[in-house]
């Protein structure tokens, strides 16, 4: 099997199976990118977006690259490697096998890896953010702001999620006109390489695991341009969270959003800068009951912008930016009741407390429905955050058939350990990323909004 992945005038281009797809971004970012550095980024983007394709397409045949073997193979590996137990799990195969597997993959490059090559320029204290326009990326945005750096802010149009895409750009073009702030698109063409209906094989959650680090990756260009020293990415403290498997396997349900991976993301970044640009999450101490607590009552303006749905995933996503027929819709419902902050405001326009939702709510144990859950919520994770927010809802008289439900089944639980959950759910927890000056500032914030 072979995989070509060349330079282009803006951008990168992969070359599998005979079909080409295209990573690109603004003219002026690429062009400003030194030259070296492009062809680092291209070793390294050719391995970080295809490891998957082998296990994926079932085909045990050596992988050749056209490429230089990539600086950051090893860490590349084991980020996915790390992913593994959870997607085995969701798919319902076995973990020790497809470890075995992955291992035994065998790749081969055009050569050895080049050096790193130096970095003159001086960077400054600035960031860019990716933007999804989730309520991460958003709150990370107006800490940003409110801490005084000038950002730059990115977003991947991804053509594996055409729906949610039409709804995000509407909504970066209204964002950008309210703040007066220039959203950056990268136009991403090679996403459906992670789409098993793009390659007509059987569903799977395996070929996700990187997302997050490409993302942080496709930043490294826009932070040359802008000389800011800071990537800052929105991982919270619940990516952090894991299960044991039905094997005994340690799981992620998001690895490469956790802070141990933020980490060697940022040590990336800074071999390939002289040691200047770090990685940081700046929401990373956070649970989502308190990001959204914070979001929607200290910056509401920012607040409403929120879109938080994967809109492909089913037909009602093709309605409405919340499609209110996923897990995710219905996480997102609960956590804005048990806030006392309306739904409605930031567009839902269905009940989500209905019982016919149950299903999609991970404390009535989410059903894996065809586009009903996501797999955070499918791996029950989240249970006990859902079991605290349908609480603080229930004590906010928040009225709906699942809210009586709860009341049956799961209120005595709650109040019984209310303390012990708040503590969880709002409180400000370490902090691996984040540097100790703006840790301090940032905690001075969350104390006004969460006490």
């Amino acid at each position: 099997m072979r995989i070509d992945c060349i330079e282009t005038d803006n951008g990168v281009q992969l070359i599998i199976d005979q079909k080409k797809l295209n990573l690109e971004f603004p003219k002026e970012i690429w062009t400003s990118f030194p030259a070296e550095h492009k062809k680092l980024f291209v070793d390294n983007y050719a391995f970080l977006k295809t490891i998957h394709i082998p296990q994926f397409l079932d085909r045990h045949e050596k992988i050749e690259f056209s490429t230089l073997e990539p600086f950051f193979k090893n860490s590349i590996f084991h980020c996915m490697m790390s992913n593994i137990p959870f997607c085995a799990d969701v798919d319902n195969i076995s973990t020790t096998e497809k470890i075995r597997n992955f291992l035994n993959l065998e790749f081969r490059f055009a050569g050895a890896s080049r050096p790193l090559p130096a970095y003159p320029e001086k960077m400054r204290d600035a960031a860019v953010i990716s933007m999804s326009f989730g309520k991460d990326s958003l709150l990370t945005y107006a800490l940003a702001k409110e801490l005084g750096f000038d950002v730059t802010l990115a977003m991947s149009d991804d053509n594996d999620c055409v729906q949610e895409m039409i709804y995000k750009l509407a909504i970066a073009k209204k964002f950008s006109t309210e703040f007066n702030e220039k959203v950056w698109i990268i136009k991403n063409n090679t996403s459906l390489i992670h789409r098993y209906k793009y390659w007509n094989v059987p569903k799977t959650e395996w070929g996700f695991g990187h997302l997050l680090t490409e993302y942080c990756y496709n930043m490294i260009p826009f932070a040359h341009f802008s000389k800011a020293n800071h990537i800052m990415i929105g991982n919270e403290k619940s990516c952090d969270d894991t299960y044991m498997n039905k094997e005994g396997y340690t799981s992620y349900p998001v690895y490469d959003q956790s802070s141990f991976w933020t980490l060697q993301l940022s040590k990336m970044t800074k071999s390939m800068t002289g040691n200047q640009l770090q990685v940081i999450s700046l929401i990373e101490p956070l649970y989502e009951l308190a990001i959204i607590k914070i979001l929607h009552n200290r910056y509401p303006e920012i607040g409403k912008h929120q879109m938080s749905c994967f809109s492909d995933e089913n037909e009602y996503g093709k309605q409405h930016h919340w499609c209110g027929h996923c897990s995710k819709c219905a996480r997102i419902y609960i956590f804005l009741k048990a806030n006392n902050i309306l739904p409605e405001r930031i567009g839902f326009k269905n009940d989500m407390l209905m019982d016919k939702h149950k299903h999609l709510y991970s404390i009535f144990g989410v059903e894996k429905k065809e586009g009903a859950s996501v797999g955070y919520d499918a791996s029950g994770c989240g249970r006990d955050e859902q079991l605290y927010a349908f609480y603080l809802a229930c004590n906010n008289g928040t009225k709906g058939e699942l809210i009586d439900l709860f009341k049956k089944t799961y209120f005595n639980e709650a109040k019984n350990r209310a303390a012990e959950l708040h503590k969880t759910y709002y409180g400000i927890h370490e902090s691996r990323t984040i540097p100790a000056e703006i840790l301090v500032r940032l905690k001075k914030i969350f104390n006004e909004e969460l006490d």
